[in-house]
C-alpha cells in the first residue's frame, strides 16, 4: 500500500468504525461553563414596542453586557437594538398549530433566559419579572401592592397610547366579582358582587350581578333567537331558552282575547284577525323533545317579566311590523297623551265593548264624526237622545229627511214636508203664521281629495340606491313596475284617499336595501 502523503496518492481516507451494538453518545468537553438562568432585557429596532419573528422570537441584551467589550464588532451585543443577539425563542404555557396563548415581550422588558440542556448556545425565555423601573401589574390604572394582593388577572397597554384592556379577577372576601375591560369607551362586562376599582384591600360596592355597559355604541345580535327575561332559574339548572312562563302568560291571553273575539263576532262586529298570528308564534317556542335544550324554531325575540316591564325615552318611541301589532291585557289598556291622539287606518276602525258601553268626551272643541264615502249609522235597543244643552240641534240634509215611528212620518225634502199618519195629527201653538216658499243651502262634507306617494330606496348606509327595478302593488290588486332615478326615487303615485301601496325590490341583493316613504 502506498504511504500518506505520497505524491502519486490521489485520494486516502481514515475512518474510525463503531460495532453496531455500542451506543455512540456526544463527546464530553470539561471546559464548557456551566449555566445558570441570567437576566437580559428585550430590544429591538428603533420606534418598535414589539419586535419578533414569524415564531415569535425576540432579540435580547444581557444586562453584564458592557460596551468596551463589543467595539470590536460595532458594538453588536450592547447596543440596545436588533443587532445584540440572534432570534430567541420565548416560552409559552400552549403552543399549538396556529393556537395557543400569547404575550409577546416587549421592548425594554427585563425577562429570565435559561439554556436547553444547559447549553450556553441554546437560550430561551423562560419567563419576565418586574424590576426597579417597572412596577407590578395596576389594575385600572389605580393602587399597588400589597394593598391590591386579592386582584388577579392580566392587563396590556395600547401601543404607542395610554389605553388598555383588562381581565381582572377580584377574590376579595364579600367583593368576588370579574371583569372583561377595554378603557375604549370604558367598555366593561362586570360579573358578580360588583366594587369600585381598588385602591385599598377593599372598596365601596356598586351592585349585584352584571354589567354590560359602555360610552360608545351597543349591540346585541342573535341569528338564531334571543330570550331577554327576569324570570329566575336558580343556580342554571334549566334550559338557558326555557321560556315556558312567558308562553304560558302570551297562551292565557289568548285564550281571554279569543273568548272576547267570539262575543264580539256574535255581536255582529270584526273579530281579532291576530289570534291564529299568536298562535303560530307559540308553537315557535314549544319544546317538542324535553330530551333537547330549548331552541326557538325561528329567529325570536321574547321580553318577559315575572313583574312589570317599562320602556321610557325622553325623545320617540317607534313601534313597527310588516305585519300584525298585538295588545292583550288581562285588566285595562291605558293611554295617554299630552297633546293629540291620531289613529289612522288604511282599512277600517272597529272598536267594541261587551259589557259597559263606549264614551267619547271632548272637554273643550268640537267632537265631529264624517263617512266621507257611504252612510253612517246609529243604532240603539234603547233610546237615543241628541242634546245641546246650551245652542241648537241641526240635522240636514242635501236630499230627504225622513222620520219615522211605527207607522207614521214625517219626510222633509225639495219637494216639501210630508206629514202621514194612521192616527191623529195634532199640532199646538200659541199663533200659527204661514208664509210663501223659500229654500236653504246646505253644507256638504268633506270630499276625498287626491294623495301622491313616492318612496325612495336607499342603501342600510343611507345612500340613494339608483336604477333599481321595483314593483308597486296597489289596493286593487293592480301593479305597476319602474326603476329609480338618480336620487333612488320611485314615481310619484297618485291615489283617492288613503290607499296601501306595496313596493317589491326586484333586486337579488334587496336585503341590502331599505324604503322610505316621501309623501
Amino acid at each position: 500500500p502506498q504511504q500518506p502523503n505520497s505524491k502519486e496518492q490521489r485520494h486516502s481516507t481514515q475512518l474510525t468504525l463503531v460495532r453496531r451494538n455500542i451506543k455512540t453518545v456526544p463527546e464530553y468537553h470539561p471546559q464548557q461553563p456551566q449555566t445558570h438562568p441570567q437576566h437580559a432585557k428585550v430590544v429591538g429596532p428603533e420606534g418598535e414596542t414589539v419586535h419578533v419573528d414569524e415564531w415569535g422570537r425576540i432579540k435580547v441584551r444581557f444586562l453584564f453586557t458592557r460596551s468596551e467589550d463589543h467595539s470590536h464588532d460595532g458594538g453588536a451585543g450592547s447596543n440596545d437594538n436588533d443587532t445584540d443577539s440572534a432570534w430567541v425563542d420565548v416560552l409559552t404555557p400552549w403552543a399549538g398549530e396556529g393556537y395557543g396563548a400569547r404575550f409577546l415581550p416587549r421592548i425594554g422588558e427585563i425577562v429570565v433566559i435559561d439554556y436547553f440542556d444547559g447549553n450556553i448556545d441554546r437560550p430561551f425565555v423562560l419567563g419576565r419579572i418586574h424590576e426597579a423601573e417597572r412596577s407590578p401589574t395596576k389594575f385600572d390604572i389605580k393602587g399597588q401592592l400589597p394593598h391590591t394582593r386579592h386582584l388577579s388577572g392580566i392587563r396590556s397597554e395600547e401601543i404607542q397610547g395610554s389605553g388598555y384592556n383588562q381581565l381582572r379577577f377580584d377574590d376579595t372576601t364579600g367583593q368576588i366579582s370579574s371583569q372583561l375591560h377595554s378603557s375604549h369607551g370604558a367598555t366593561q362586562l362586570n360579573l358578580g358582587n360588583l366594587s369600585h376599582p381598588k385602591e385599598q384591600l377593599e372598596s365601596e360596592g356598586r351592585g349585584e350581578g352584571f354589567e354590560l355597559r359602555t360610552d360608545q355604541w351597543g349591540a346585541i345580535r342573535a341569528g338564531e333567537g334571543l330570550h331577554l327575561t327576569t324570570h329566575k332559574q336558580e343556580q342554571a339548572q334549566g334550559q338557558h331558552l326555557d321560556a315556558q312562563e312567558a308562553s304560558q302568560q302570551l297562551e292565557s291571553s289568548l285564550n281571554n282575547a279569543k273568548a272576547l273575539s267570539e262575543v264580539a263576532k256574535n255581536q255582529q262586529t270584526d273579530p281579532l284577525e291576530v289570534l291564529d298570528n299568536l298562535k303560530q308564534f307559540l308553537e315557535q317556542i314549544e319544546q317538542q323533545d324535553q330530551n333537547k335544550a330549548a331552541a326557538f324554531k325561528q329567529a325570536l325575540m321574547i321580553l318577559s317579566a315575572p313583574s312589570s316591564i317599562a320602556m321610557s325615552s325622553n325623545q320617540d318611541i317607534h313601534l313597527s311590523a310588516d305585519g300584525q301589532l298585538s295588545q292583550h291585557a288581562g285588566d285595562s289598556l291605558n293611554i295617554s297623551t299630552q297633546k293629540s291622539l291620531i289613529a289612522h287606518a288604511s282599512d277600517k276602525i272597529s272598536l267594541f265593548a261587551a259589557q259597559q258601553g263606549a264614551r267619547l268626551y271632548a272637554g273643550k272643541g268640537k267632537i265631529e264624526l264624517q263617512a266621507q264615502g257611504d252612510g253612517a249609522d246609529l243604532i240603539a235597543r234603547k233610546d237615543i237622545q241628541i242634546i245641546s244643552t246650551e245652542e241648537a240641534v241641526y240635522i240636514t240634509s242635501p236630499k230627504e229627511i225622513n222620520l219615522t215611528v211605527n207607522g207614521s212620518q214625517l219626510k222633509l225634502n225639495d219637494s216639501g214636508v210630508f206629514s202621514t199618519t194612521g192616527g191623529k195629527f195634532e199640532v199646538k201653538a200659541g199663533q200659527h203664521i204661514f208664509e210663501g216658499g223659500e229654500k236653504v243651502t246646505v253644507s256638504k262634507a268633506a270630499e276625498n281629495k287626491p294623495c301622491y306617494l313616492t318612496f325612495e330606496i336607499v342603501d342600510l348606509d343611507g345612500n340613494p340606491a339608483k336604477n333599481i327595478e321595483y314593483i308597486a302593488f296597489r289596493a286593487d290588486g293592480t301593479h305597476q313596475e319602474g326603476r329609480t332615478d338618480v336620487s333612488g326615487k320611485t314615481q310619484t303615485f297618485q291615489t283617492e284617499g288613503s290607499e296601501q301601496i306595496s313596493i317589491h325590490i326586484s333586486d337579488k341583493n334587496a336585503s341590502k336595501y331599505k324604503l322610505i316613504t316621501k309623501g
